[in-house]
């Protein structure tokens, strides 16, 4: 792990950039934005001792979203590589890391679902797909239905 600083105002992460580093905020603040220009939405703000960036932990890419200082801000980085050997070192570390994803992805349903049925977004999609497999599977015998959950828990489709 490294230290880094910055600027009130400055770019942490931009959205859509290329990323393999996780970030903890030592002292300082941050805004997370989606969207670009006009479209920018504040989503949140975290503080000292939240993390950020950690999606390119399991599986590096691009940012989903724009990371900017509200304070002069100090952060750990953790890089892909830095992370993975840790792992086999510390499976702990691992398991913390997995409950901030948890946080976040739970976090991220209650937003949705108090969004209301006319911007349900990706959540509107799933549930859309889960009725039309529903209504796919309506004729089909048990043994059928069976084999075919067998199947996609496998990765298969019959």
């Amino acid at each position: 792990m490294k230290t880094v600083s910055f600027k009130a105002g400055d770019a942490i992460l931009k959205e859509g950039d290329e990323g393999d580093t996780a970030y903890l905020i030592i002292d300082g603040s941050v805004e997370i934005t989606i969207g670009e220009g006009s479209k920018a939405q504040a989503v949140g703000q975290l503080g000292t001792g939240d993390a950020f960036g950690e999606m390119c932990l399991l599986e590096p890419g691009r940012r989903s979203a724009t990371v900017t200082a509200l304070a002069d801000t100090t952060c750990a980085t953790t890089s892909y590589d830095e992370f993975m050997d840790s792992i086999h070192n510390d499976p702990e570390r691992a398991v913390q890391f997995m409950r901030t994803l948890i946080r976040r992805l739970r976090t991220m349903n209650e937003m949705m679902e108090s969004m209301g049925q006319r911007r349900r977004g990706i959540r509107g999609f799933f549930d859309d797909w889960q009725k039309s497999l529903q209504e796919a599977e309506a004729g089909l015998s048990d043994e059928e239905k069976l084999r075919r959950r067998e199947a996609m828990m496998m990765g298969y489709w019959m």
